[in-house]
């Protein structure tokens, strides 16, 4: 039987050091492994099947969300997804579309951070690179921090190919980047998360994170107007009705207008304290991965989903 090295480095407590050592390796393993749509169709398959617990069959056209996400994963080539995921370029799109008021303000972006860029940046930032997923560095008070080791991690980032990974290919496109922007300081121990799903800009679902708890995320739905819908994906359920913002028919209309140029895009967005800031242009959460709690709402979500290109 086969132990998979993750598995390995886990169990004897060097995954965490080892982590950037093991996702090269990775990385190098899948570019030629996955080499071609086929192989990479076969990988899915296996993988969509484990984590979902049904099939997806490229041969047959796609019916629920995760599946319409691996179909575009692996199919549609708008070269918007480029743009709108680079977490540095997405900016000018957005400052095109509803204003750069809503940015949250940027203190530096470098091909490679160094000890001297660290010491000019303000005592609290959040750095991360522009064409990943994460992780990210929240530095609360960088005098608190080892330095060193997350300028280590940050460009360490930097040498792997995210796209070949998620088998998401508009990643590999990304000129790639550190990016640092302002901590938002905020009251509540965790900065409520608001993903707005928008199908044709007419169905919508707001999918509202409460909290962020032992490495477990609660979270629930709610339609356009704010009614509760008792599903998560890949999180637990929160038990309360989480109060509408007052301002939420602006999140709304900006949503809106940042989503307008696809059939599907997941627009997340901030809210504190009445001021809203964005947060980033989603178009394969979770890679096509994530479990709805209530399995009926992965086929609602897949008839929503217009997929002309497919046709």
């Amino acid at each position: 039987m086969k132990i998979p090295l993750k598995n390995i480095l886990i169990k004897s407590g060097l995954f965490d050091g080892c982590r950037q050592l093991y996702l090269r390796i990775k990385c190098i393993y899948y570019k030629y492994k996955y080499s071609t749509i086929t192989k990479k169709e076969e990988y899915i398959k296996k993988k969509f099947k484990k984590n979902l617990g049904y099939e997806v069959d490229f041969c047959k056209y796609p019916k629920t969300f995760n599946q319409k996400i691996q179909f575009r994963k692996l199919y549609d080539d708008n070269p918007l997804y480029s743009i709108c995921a680079d977490k540095y370029r997405v900016r000018e799109y957005v400052k095109e579309k509803i204003g750069e008021e809503y940015l949250i303000p940027l203190y530096l972006v470098t091909d490679k951070l160094t000890i001297e860029q660290w010491k000019k940046l303000p005592n609290s930032f959040v750095a991360k690179a522009n064409h990943n997923s994460g992780p990210v560095q929240i530095v609360r008070n960088k005098l608190e921090v080892n330095a060193k080791k997350i300028i280590k991690e940050l460009n360490n980032q930097l040498k792997m190919d995210y796209g070949i990974l998620s088998m998401e290919k508009y990643y590999s496109d990304i000129p790639r980047k550190i990016v640092v922007e302002k901590y938002l300081e905020h009251s509540n121990d965790t900065i409520e998360d608001f993903k707005f799903h928008i199908f044709n800009t007419q169905n919508i679902f707001i999918e509202h994170i409460y909290e962020r708890k032992n490495n477990q995320i609660f979270e629930c739905f709610y339609d356009k107007n704010w009614n509760r819908i008792d599903i998560a994906i890949g999180a637990k359920i929160y038990n309360h009705r989480a109060k509408k913002p007052q301002n939420y028919e602006e999140m709304l209309e900006i949503a809106i207008k940042l989503a307008e140029d696809f059939e599907y895009a997941r627009i997340d967005l901030y809210n504190i304290e009445g001021k809203i800031y964005f947060g980033e242009i989603t178009f394969c959460g979770d890679s096509g991965f994530g479990k709805f709690t209530d399995e009926k709402w992965d086929y609602k979500f897949g008839e929503f989903w217009n997929q002309p290109k497919l046709k």
